[in-house]
């Protein structure tokens, strides 16, 4: 293997780690940018007798139209003095870290993915990789899952929405500016156990329902929708979303209802610190009745709304 191709392989790695946080990849999509205003914004506080720790919903991938953020967002970030990510991003982004995983997201058995794909599905992998201008057999050795993620969230439209303006690479940019201290919720470990634990049944069924001509469309219709909801602080449009996920309970569990009640307990020691802490998840894992806000509730925390025009 020469340096570019190790480089060429390294990038496609990060970025897949990166993709990990949410269900969307790259791509171009049309989006409706919602007015101006300061109480749109998803972030919610709790206050200890020592400090006061600050919830982020988040959009892991966005466009420049959405900047510069509402003031309620920099309230939050300049009053903490640690922001919380779901993966620490100088872990995520480290340069070495692609050559742990490249057994779990790839096939090592003599397995490949027109062995494990059903026929529907793989012809269906095939028509977007040509329509791309790519050819399957680059990534043959790719897990279903792999490619669930890397291929279902591009759309055919006008706005351009990437991970790098995404909510977190923005807050951490700033914080590692500042030399803020960050950390995560979880590893890398953990986000990559949601999806390659899944049964490749299941596997298939998300390929080929996002993959599907109307599947695709329904599918750029809820990411729009998702956007709009975060962007208007709707908690509502948001469990909307959550709802869709239940089709497949398996994967409602792994991707939302465990993760959440994992991190419920790690938000409640930072409740214990001195110092202010803000913790930035995906907007999805506010909503719903197994979602943070919910289960924080339950456990006797009162949870305000942020909603400052001016610190």
């Amino acid at each position: 293997m020469d340096a570019l191709d190790h480089q060429q392989r390294k990038q496609r790695t990060s970025y897949l780690l990166l993709l990990l946080l949410f269900l969307v990849g790259t791509g171009t999509v049309h989006g409706q940018v919602v007015g101006d205003g300061y109480n749109n914004s998803l972030i919610y506080k709790i206050q200890s007798d020592t400090n006061t720790v600050y919830i982020l919903g988040s959009i892991h991938v966005l466009a420049e139209e959405y900047y510069p953020l509402t003031r309620s967002f920099s309230y939050a970030y300049y009053n903490s003095q640690k922001v919380i990510f779901e993966i620490d991003p100088e872990i995520l982004f480290s340069p070495d870290s692609w050559t742990k995983y490249e057994k779990q997201y790839t096939f090592q058995n003599g397995k490949t993915l027109e062995t494990v794909l059903s026929p529907k599905t793989y012809t269906l992998v095939k028509q977007k990789l040509e329509a791309m201008g790519a050819d399957i057999q680059e990534v043959k050795k790719y897990k279903p899952w792999v490619l669930y993620l890397t291929l279902s969230g591009r759309f055919d439209s006008s706005i351009d929405f990437r991970p790098e303006l995404g909510i977190e690479n923005h807050f951490y940019r700033m914080a590692k500016d500042a030399g803020k201290p960050t950390g995560g919720l979880e590893t890398i470990q953990d986000q990559l156990d949601v999806f390659d634990t899944l049964p490749l049944t299941i596997q298939d069924a998300l390929l080929q329902e996002s993959l599907a001509i109307t599947g695709s469309k329904e599918r750029e219709k809820a990411f729009l929708q998702m956007v709009k909801a975060w962007h208007q602080g709707s908690l509502d449009g948001l469990e909307q979303l959550v709802e869709t996920f239940k089709t497949y309970p398996l994967f409602y569990k792994k991707l939302l209802v465990q993760r959440n009640r994992n991190w419920v307990p790690q938000i409640a020691s930072f409740l214990k610190e001195d110092n202010n802490v803000l913790v930035i998840v995906g907007a999805a894992h506010l909503a719903g009745e197994d979602g943070l806000l919910a289960l924080l509730t339950k456990q006797g925390y009162h949870l305000e709304r942020v909603s400052y025009a001016m610190p």
